[in-house]
Order: structure tokens, then C-alpha cells, then sequence
């Protein structure tokens, strides 16, 4: 026999049970008053859906919901009939909605989902999570209901943002990249670029994005690229870094320069997208053609040192018996056309005597005691040389030197030569008068010396050759010069460049380190 809280319990279940049927038939009233014949079939569809459904009064209670809406919540679905709608809101939130809700209730409209509004729902034990709700409405005899179509978007939320870190850290790596990178689609419009390309090119990239990627191509190669793009795009294929295509590239300021590219694609949503990583090898080609030439010019040193050690002693002979046989003529009254071929002679031996001397130079065959030199120095124990014999001949001489200029450590008389080669050249190039301009800078710790003139110029096949043993423009000169300039400078660890064109002048610029306070 059962005891007395058994039967109390029974009877307490029964209860509820028989609340539950009559709160589920008085819905099923709410539901055939509002649907009306149609109630069977579109009950069956509200219990189907996907999403969660709420129906509220005007006075914003909650009238109906489905299974969905109910679970989503963690209520009983009787729990809720009858409840204002906030019930479903953080407690923060309810004054604000209530406000929305009305606005709402006074101009009805639809809102379809994905445009709707992004909320944050309360379940009943607390627990929040982020939802979408689409609005709808409809008059009915019993006045306006409100229909609020609410999906959970707890997963589609964290996926985007893990899509978003993703897309971040992707982004990251391509802001942090040191070559340029655009995203090129089939049509040829760049889609995207990183920021070493605003610095490589020097567009903002609001001006890149969107354009043709021909803009920064010269534009006498446009067409070509044009077909070579078309035919990538047939057949895509990734093309590793340190094998692209050497190609010419324009600046937003016109300026053209020399780029290596590495190209490879991805499939998109959109479609076809190309990837261009694209590096400026200025300075790489800069120092490759600085590596030639000092290959070059190594040899021709040692070429040079071998021919210069061969001559210099019978150089050395030939001067001595010279001199001697000057000795006997004058001594024997030789006829004076006898001496005279002698003295010829003798001056011939000893100009090959000061070419092999200088050809040794270039070839620093001849270490020399190193110190402190001031370039200022050198700079006006050259021009106190030169400086009164130019003025006459036209030549107008401006000193521009650094003051407190910190010392090079090198050989003062081998650094004089080097500055007296440069300024005996541009002197040599104005035969008819102009401007020579010496200056001196400290320049991102390393010293700088330019000597420039205004005279006729070098052309461009003799730039690169200048400093060639034997080389001269000259009907007389030797061509040894700038040779033994390069080489005296090279053995200071110092570097020499010039830029020249016909009709502009030249201008050496001299490169040194300043020397260790240690030494």
C-alpha cells in the first residue's frame, strides 16, 4: 500500500500533466484562431523548421513558439506562453529591446534573415550565446502578431572567427614579406597587394587595387605582357623563386628598374587568381656588375704587374748604359745630334720607367706605411698645387669641404695622386673653361669625396671602361690614370663611381671608411 508522500507525489505529477494538456490545447486554440483552416498543416511546418519561431501580441508577449524556439532556450514550451518577450533577453539588454520592440510594433515591416539583427539571447539557466532574429508580421482578429525567425549562430560565429584569425595571420605574413605580392584575377586587375609594394612602387595601394596590372609595366612592354599574361592563365603553373623572369618595372614616378618575378596561382570562389612575388634587384645588379669589373680589373692588375716586372729591368739597364754613354759623349765631344738622340732616348727610357712604376701601383705590389689622413687635407694640398694655374686657363675651382671631418687611415702622398689624377682629368675636359666643384661630406658614417666638372662628358660605352689600364679618350695620354686611382683606392678599402653623359660633365664620387679611433 502506498504511503501518503507517494500519493501526494502521484497526485502533484498529475497536475502538472494535466497543465501541460490544457497549456498545449489552449496553444493549439491560440494556433487554429490565428491560422485557421490552415492550422493542422502549418502547425506541422512550424514543428519542422529549422529555426526557432516565437509569436508575440502587440503588447509584446510571447503567444507561440515551436519545439525549436523552446529547446534553443531550455524552456518548457508552457513556460513561456504569456511571457513578455525580454524574457529571452540579457537583463541589460531588456529596457533597450522593449524601446525597439514598440518601434517596431508602430511600423511593421519584414526583415529578411541575413539582414536581420544580430542579438545576444539568455537561456533560462543564464547561459548566453549570439543569435540572429528576421522579423515578419501579420493582422489577424485577435490584432497584430509579430513573427521573430531566430536562428543560433554559437557555430557559424566561431568559425568566422577562426576564419578571421586565419585570414589575420595571413595577412600578417604577407604585410610582413619582403617582396612585393599582388593578386592578379583573369581579366589582368589587381585584386590585392601587400605594403612592400606601396614602397617598391610607390603607389598607395587604394590605387593599385582595382587597376590593370600593366600600369607598372613600362609601357612599351604592355602589349607583350598582355599576351604572356593571357597565356599563364590557359596553363598556371608555380614558377620558384630564383628562376621567374627578369623584367622591367615602372614606379608611380615613371622611373623604370630591374625586378625579378616569381609567379603561382590559386582557385578562389571568385576563380582563377594569379600570385606575383615580385623582388627589385637594383642593388643585386649593381653589385654583380661591381664584381665583374673588379674581377676584370684584378686581372688586368695581374696581368699588368707581370709585364710591368718583366720591363722594369731592362728598363733599369737600358737607363744606366744611357746615362753612362750621356757621360763618355760629353766627355769625348761627341757630335751635339749624337748627344741630342741620346737625351731623346734617355727621356723615353724614363717615361716607360714611370708606366711600369704606375702599372705596379695599380697592382699594389708596393705596401706603404698607413696613419691618420685628413681628406680636407689632401684636398687643399692638391688645389694649392692646381688651383692658380686652372684660374688661368678659365677653369673656376669651388672648395665645399665638411668641417671636423674624422680621418680615413690610409697614405697621405697615394691619396694626394688619387685626388691630383681626378682633378688633372676634369681640368683636361674643359679645355675652354668652366666650373670644378671639390666637396667633402660625412654621410651615413662613411666619408665622401666628389669631384666634379662641367665639361664635355664621357660617353656611355667608355663609362664602364674608364678605369682600364690603357684606356684613354686622350690622343696622348696613357690610360693609367683612373687605373692606378681605382687601385690605390680599392687598397684603402675605399670605392670609387662616376657618373657621366656627353655634354654634362662628370662627377667621382669617393667612398671611404672613417678610420677606427683605435688605430
Amino acid at each position: 500500500m502506498a504511503s501518503n508522500d507517494e500519493l501526494t507525489a502521484e497526485i502533484s505529477a498529475l497536475r502538472q500533466r494535466v497543465a501541460e494538456l490544457e497549456a498545449a490545447a489552449e496553444q493549439q486554440r491560440d494556433l487554429d484562431g490565428v491560422l485557421g483552416d490552415s492550422a493542422g498543416t502549418l502547425h506541422a511546418l512550424l514543428e519542422s523548421a529549422s529555426q526557432g519561431i516565437v509569436v508575440i501580441d502587440d503588447a509584446g508577449r510571447i503567444v507561440l513558439v515551436n519545439a525549436r524556439l523552446a529547446a534553443m532556450f531550455g524552456y518548457a514550451r508552457q513556460e513561456l506562453i504569456g511571457q513578455p518577450l525580454e524574457v529571452l533577453v540579457p537583463a541589460e539588454l531588456r529596457g533597450a529591446h522593449v524601446a525597439h520592440r514598440t518601434r517596431y510594433t508602430a511600423d511593421p515591416h519584414v526583415r529578411p534573415m541575413g539582414v536581420g539583427l544580430d542579438l545576444t539571447g539568455e537561456r533560462k539557466d543564464g547561459r548566453r550565446f549570439p543569435l540572429e532574429i528576421s522579423l515578419s508580421y501579420t493582422h489577424t482578429a485577435k490584432g497584430l502578431l509579430s513573427v521573430g525567425f531566430v536562428s543560433d549562430v554559437t557555430e557559424r560565429r566561431a568559425a568566422e572567427e577562426a576564419l578571421r584569425r586565419s585570414e589575420t595571420q595571413a595577412r600578417a605574413v604577407l604585410e610582413a614579406a619582403s617582396q612585393a605580392i599582388l593578386i592578379v584575377d583573369e581579366r589582368g586587375t589587381i585584386v590585392s597587394v601587400n605594403r612592400q609594394t606601396e614602397v617598391i612602387f610607390g603607389y598607395p595601394r587604394e590605387r593599385l587595387v582595382g587597376v590593370r596590372i600593366e600600369t607598372l609595366i613600362p609601357e612599351r612592354l604592355r602589349e607583350r605582357h598582355v599576351g604572356h599574361r593571357a597565356t599563364y592563365f590557359r596553363d598556371p603553373h608555380v614558377r620558384p623563386m630564383g628562376r621567374g623572369l627578369d623584367l622591367l618595372a615602372r614606379r608611380a614616378d615613371g622611373t623604370e628598374f630591374p625586378v625579378e618575378i616569381s609567379l603561382s596561382y590559386v582557385e578562389t570562389d571568385e576563380g582563377l587568381r594569379a600570385l606575383a612575388f615580385v623582388t627589385d634587384i637594383t642593388q643585386r645588379q649593381t653589385l654583380e656588375r661591381a664584381t665583374r669589373q673588379t674581377e676584370r680589373l684584378t686581372a688586368l692588375g695581374q696581368l699588368s704587374a707581370g709585364v710591368a716586372h718583366e720591363i722594369n729591368n731592362p728598363i733599369g739597364v737600358m737607363t744606366t748604359r744611357i746615362e753612362l754613354m750621356l757621360m763618355d759623349a760629353e766627355a769625348n765631344r761627341l757630335p751635339a745630334e749624337a748627344v741630342e738622340d741620346l737625351k731623346v732616348l734617355h727621356r723615353h727610357a724614363q717615361r716607360v720607367a714611370v708606366i711600369t712604376e704606375s702599372l705596379l701601383s695599380f697592382a699594389r705590389q708596393t705596401p706603404q706605411e698607413r696613419g691618420l689622413v685628413s681628406l680636407n687635407d689632401v684636398v687643399a694640398a692638391v688645389l694649392l698645387l692646381v688651383e692658380r694655374q686652372y684660374e688661368r686657363q678659365g677653369v673656376r675651382v669651388h672648395r665645399d669641404v665638411a668641417p671636423s671631418l674624422p680621418p680615413v687611415l690610409g697614405q697621405a702622398n697615394a691619396l694626394q695622386q688619387v685626388i691630383l689624377n681626378l682633378v688633372t682629368n676634369a681640368a683636361q675636359a674643359m679645355p675652354t673653361g668652366g666650373d670644378l666643384t671639390i666637396s667633402t661630406r660625412l654621410d651615413d658614417g662613411r666619408i665622401r669625396v666628389v669631384v666634379a666638372d662641367t665639361g664635355a662628358g664621357i660617353a656611355p660605352e667608355h663609362v664602364a671602361r674608364v678605369f682600364e689600364p690603357f684606356f684613354t679618350t686622350k690622343p696622348s695620354g696613357t690610360g693609367l690614370g683612373l687605373s692606378v686611382t681605382y687601385g690605390i683606392l680599392n687598397d684603402h678599402n675605399a670605392t670609387i663611381d662616376v657618373d657621366s653623359a656627353p655634354g654634362q660633365g662628370a662627377r667621382f664620387v669617393l667612398t671611404f671608411p672613417v678610420a677606427d679611433p683605435r688605430s
